[in-house]
């Protein structure tokens, strides 16, 4: 078995190098734990429904890495609202992240690969989340922390607005996601993240009132899954950690397994993971960071929520 400290890799063409805008606000720093390395969940992560546009692969029982082409498997909306920029310059909905233009969504496969340390450990101190990547779901689209780069929580900072082609253009769309623009470009086309527990990605595994299951993994290692325990039921805030953390059985751990929850119907901060619960390093984040972070010049960024 590996005993490294845990990693993540990834490698993505040279244009998804910086992302320029407002979202997935946060901050890191250094988290204190020892550096053995956990039991492996391997297991559970081969009973995951990874879609078709997701190729996952493991080396040994601690490493495990996913290739998508970066397009969710569920539907996407066609336009979106996102900051004003010099393609589209004109102001047609307003938020506290500033003002937003109608763009179209014309997303095109760009293959993304992340690796995983999947025997994670439990630290000792929490780790803030960072800006940009905070975990893979299995749609193949990632996972971002609840906040845009203000410091504004996403799922309450939401407006939409009539786009041409008679559909309704959101900040968020209906799965609680959306693009950030690749740099040097004008339209919403860049990595598509979403912010909170969304409906498109738990219906692709779970049924009405059953219990969740594995719906993605974060950098930390440990499983990602959506609102509900083993028996079905909602899970509240207060049955969490200050990460969204808890131990309890799932589906694919029968006999109990630290994990995160996405809590249904939450649009504060507390919609994504505000923090690591598990052993993470600063070259970690850093690394995640260097392919999509999620600011923007043209906003301010408070100082707290930067790297």
């Amino acid at each position: 078995m590996d005993t490294k400290i845990p990693f993540l890799v990834r490698l993505v063409p040279s244009l998804f190098i910086f992302v320029l805008v407002s979202c997935g606000g946060g901050s890191s720093s250094s988290s204190s734990s020892s550096s053995g390395t956990g039991a492996s969940l391997k297991a559970g992560y081969e009973q995951a429904k990874w879609q078709s546009n997701t190729t996952v692969s493991y080396s040994g029982d601690c490493t495990m890495t996913i290739t998508s082409n970066d397009l969710p498997s569920h539907a996407m909306a066609t336009y979106y609202l996102a900051p004003t920029n010099a393609g589209y310059p004109t102001t047609v909905a307003r938020n506290q992240v500033g003002n937003l233009s109608l763009q179209p969504n014309i997303r095109t496969a760009t293959p993304t690969t992340l690796t995983f340390n999947i025997c994670p450990t439990k630290a000792s101190t929490t780790t803030a989340t960072n800006l940009g990547t905070i975990g893979m779901m299995i749609s193949g689209g990632d996972l971002f922390n609840g906040a845009e780069a203000i410091g504004v929580a996403a799922m309450s900072d939401n407006v939409s607005y009539p786009a041409p082609d008679g559909t309704t253009a959101y900040f968020l769309d209906n799965c609680n996601a959306h693009y950030a623009p690749r740099p040097g470009q004008t339209t919403a086309g860049g990595q598509y993240h979403y912010h909170a527990n969304s409906p498109c990605v738990t219906s692709l595994v779970d049924i009405t009132n059953g219990p969740s299951h594995i719906i993605g993994v974060a950098l930390d290692g440990y499983p990602i899954y959506g609102g509900r325990d083993i028996s079905g039921n909602v899970i509240s805030l207060s049955q969490l950690d200050q990460c969204n953390g808890i131990t309890s059985p799932t589906p694919e751990f029968p006999n109990g397994i630290y994990h995160y929850v996405l809590p249904e119907g939450v649009t504060s901060l507390r919609a994504s993971l505000p923090c690591y619960g598990g052993v993470i390093t600063s070259a970690q984040i850093a690394l995640a960071n260097s392919s999509q972070i999620c600011t923007s010049p043209a906003l301010p960024v408070k100082p707290s929520l930067r790297n």
